[in-house]
């Protein structure tokens, strides 16, 4: 009986697959039964393993263009993103209530956002037939479970590391793009960043120099990009609504320089986090190591 070390990449990835699915069919379902936060959250999670696996698929050619799938499943994902942003922004302003004057107006508003938000996402969601998912998904796992299956697990090491690379390539030129507190530049690097951490967990069996504790520290660095996206859009939504004249600005003003403060301390702490990047890269001589042993 093989040990999860001599499986080969394309059973991993059958595996995973099938796994993948399931979690999403049990996540989707949870979220239809229960339509919270944390089901949203989790949906969302399972939908972008799903994705993660079917980019890699495609780059290493192990089973055929799964383009429509996938455009199907991130249809999915961004009809989440709105209500997302309103729920974080809440989340952002409760504790600043007592100490700015406006804040109870603005989550007024954003509440009112959120009730018709989770209407439009719920009716969403419960529109998500399998339909014709599911056999999409099983025809894919089909086909990598019949593709190099005799491959020796020394390429399977190679076949993951240069995808895991060429990945954190991407965030390195990014990261050379962001020039001050550029906070567009800095959100393109977090969703690189994003891809290039599922893709690590994805491949882990085939990557030993990878710990839990490296993973940890990929989940805080996405998160303190992650943090200044947050602010940005609250800010950009605040401004939304005084050009509607649905705020006074007055009132908003020195909640707007509260927020803007802590967007850039939090640019500041990504600045001093982003100097510890090259700590992901990949390790291929480890990996080498590991699959000639």
């Amino acid at each position: 009986m093989k040990t999860e070390r001599q499986i080969t990449l394309a059973v991993h990835l059958a595996r995973s697959l099938r796994a993948a699915r399931r979690d999403y069919r049990r996540r989707l379902k949870r979220c239809r039964k229960k339509f919270s936060e944390k089901a949203v959250h989790d949906l969302r999670v399972e939908t972008r393993r799903l994705l993660t696996l079917l980019d890699f698929m495609e780059a290493a050619q192990l089973a055929d263009s799964p383009g429509k799938t996938r455009k199907m499943l991130k249809r999915r994902l961004d009809a989440f993103d709105d209500l997302r942003d309103t729920q974080v922004q809440l989340q952002l302003l409760q504790p600043l209530g007592r100490e700015f004057p406006g804040v109870k107006r603005l989550r007024k508003l954003l509440r009112r956002q959120e009730q018709r938000l989770v209407k439009q996402t719920r009716k969403n969601v419960e529109h998500a037939k399998p339909g014709g998912l599911w056999p999409r998904l099983k025809a894919l796992e089909k086909q990598i479970r019949a593709a190099t299956i005799a491959t020796p697990q020394a390429d399977g090491h190679q076949a993951a590391v240069a995808p895991l690379q060429k990945s954190f390539d991407r965030v390195v030129r990014l990261r050379r793009r962001i020039h001050g507190d550029d906070a567009a530049a800095i959100h393109k690097l977090r969703i690189a960043f994003k891809r290039f951490r599922y893709l690590s967990e994805l491949l882990r069996p085939f990557l030993p120099w990878l710990t839990q504790d490296q993973l940890r520290r990929m989940r805080e660095f996405q998160a303190s990009a992650g943090d200044i996206q947050d602010l940005e859009i609250l800010l950009t939504r605040l401004d939304e609504f005084v050009q509607e004249k649905k705020l006074p600005a007055g009132a908003l003003r020195s909640l707007r320089n509260e927020l803007a403060r802590r967007k850039h301390r939090a640019v500041n702490l990504f600045k001093k986090q982003i100097a510890a990047l090259q700590e992901f890269q990949p390790d291929e001589r480890a990996a080498q190591s590991s699959a000639t042993g």
